[in-house]
């Protein structure tokens, strides 16, 4: 370790100390960062992963790419061979992020499953101090996994399904006690098969067709002991509190995350975090400001927000964090910023290895081990349509205009039956060979947009039945009956 890593370690330790939060033991979920500078650094990570164990951290995600058109291939292993020890006598435990790369020869079909999963059981052969894998970074996305779509029908999910059994099976065959965390999943994708740019799935809708895969695979073994999820912000500028509109996700939305999971596996023998699959969250960062600082080099691409702001959200999700017992990890993208602005600079560590004030932050709230007052997170899955509202409703002449909305994509059905039906009698009608399709009618409804249908109106009394039923989970229904005069 340096002199000069010495003093900057313990100058942190000394303010927490004289601000008396420095105490034993950790939050509920391990906190890291996802960097690989200690990988290319020229003592292999000896002062890097110093810096990191000296403010409590516990993991460092390094990544591993298999590369389809030379898979035999491991090039970093030099690297890799220094960087794990160096970790190690450090106390710092390192997780492999391994997944195909580049997504060009994805498209061109040179990565194969079972060649992936040849590589990663060497992979682990070869760094048995390793218990932790993901496999799989943002295969929503196109940076990482192409096509996306075929024409309209969504397939990254389906094509990467086999490499995440495959990774788990060959992970599995070297050692069952290896933690396997599924997918890395991006917290946001347009579902826009024609997009211009960056053709992405959202990851309610991924989640969704890799459990469509997986149960029509028939696949009988799990295909990860944790799931993967990245909750960027939208803008680095949003609070901690402000997360997507579904089908996209930011951490205030992790439950419905763990919805999805639960759509798409309930009742398979991959669990959901009903049966103890826990979340973690390998990717989070908020980038700063670093208009005249030094050591930084370009234009920032992006929004960006202040470092005490940055600092003040990274407490107050950890100590959330804290609260879930189906969060595992929480790793802050990266530990230190990169040089160049149009890299990311959301790290604990300035490009000059100064720390900012989230380094303090982070350590707080790992020291506090508390849950942050007023978040005690109790998810149960909801068998209902998310967000359903009430459907609002008018007599035009001969047909009845409805509107429907939810907080998630659904399918609506709207329905006049002859004569008045409690709900009860209402939906038996509806399940049963005498509901009339000439006085029904179905349409799609948008997430968080009203949704007007029409149907045909007879004289007489009528009830008037409206069914939502959820895009990504037919069986989770909601029904209401109103009586027409």
């Amino acid at each position: 370790m340096s002199t000069g890593v010495v003093r900057r370690i313990g100058a942190v330790a000394g303010v927490l100390a004289c601000a008396g939060v420095l105490a034993s033991g950790a939050a509920a979920a391990d906190v890291g960062a996802n960097d690989d500078t200690g990988k290319y650094s020229a003592d292999a990570g000896s002062a890097f992963y110093s810096e990191m164990a000296g403010l409590g951290l516990r993991q460092a995600v390094v990544t591993v790419r298999w590369l389809p058109s030379d898979p035999l291939a491991l090039t970093e292993r030099p690297l890799l061979d220094l960087t794990v020890a160096a970790a190690r006598a450090t106390g710092i435990r390192v997780v492999f992020a391994t997944y195909p790369y580049p997504p060009r020869e994805i498209q061109a079909g040179l990565a194969r499953p079972e060649a992936f999963g040849a590589w990663l059981a060497e992979l682990a052969q070869r760094y048995p101090d390793v218990r932790q894998f993901v496999v799989g970074n943002e295969p929503n996305q196109p940076a990482f996994w192409r096509p996306q779509f075929a024409r309209s029908r969504q397939l990254s999910a389906r094509a990467f399904g086999p490499f995440l059994a495959a990774g788990y099976d060959a992970l599995k065959g070297v050692d069952p006690s290896i933690v396997v965390v599924g997918v890395g999943l991006s917290p946001r994708g347009n579902d826009r098969p024609d997009a211009k740019s960056n053709v992405s799935t959202s990851p309610m809708r991924f989640l969704a067709a890799l459990g469509s895969w997986y149960r029509s695979s028939g696949r009988e073994r799990p295909l990860m002991d944790g799931l993967s999820f990245h909750p960027y912000p939208n803008r680095a500028t949003d609070s901690l509190d402000r997360g997507y509109p579904w089908p996209n996700a930011g951490f205030v939305n992790l439950d419905r995350v763990k919805q999805a999971v639960w759509d798409a596996f309930s009742g398979t023998p991959q669990e959901t975090t009903l049966e103890g699959l826990q979340l973690y969250l390998d990717e989070v960062g908020w980038q700063v400001d670093t208009a005249g600082r030094e050591g930084y080099v370009g234009a920032e691409n992006v929004a960006v927000t202040d470092e005490q702001t940055q600092a003040e959200v990274y407490g107050d999700l950890i100590r959330r964090a804290a609260c879930d017992p189906d969060i595992a990890e929480v790793n802050v993208f990266g530990f230190r910023d990169d040089a160049l602005r149009t890299g990311f600079q959301a790290g604990l560590y300035r490009v000059d290895l100064s720390a900012r004030p989230s380094a303090l932050a982070v350590r707080s709230a790992i020291d506090e081990r508390g849950c942050a007052a007023g978040f005690t997170p109790a998810w149960r899955p909801v068998r209902a349509v998310l967000g359903a509202r009430r459907p609002v409703w008018r007599v035009a002449g001969n047909r009845i205009d409805v509107g429907v909305t939810a907080a998630e994509g659904a399918t609506a059905r709207v329905c006049l039956l002859a004569g008045s039906h409690t709900l009860s009698s209402a939906r038996r009608l509806l399940a049963s060979r005498r509901a009339r399709a000439a006085m029904c009618v179905v349409g799609a409804v948008e997430a968080n947009r009203w949704t007007t249908l029409s149907v045909p109106r007879d004289p007489g009394p009528q009830t008037l039945a409206v069914t939502l039923a959820a895009e990504v989970n037919a069986s989770r229904e909601t029904t209401v009956v109103r009586a027409v005069r």
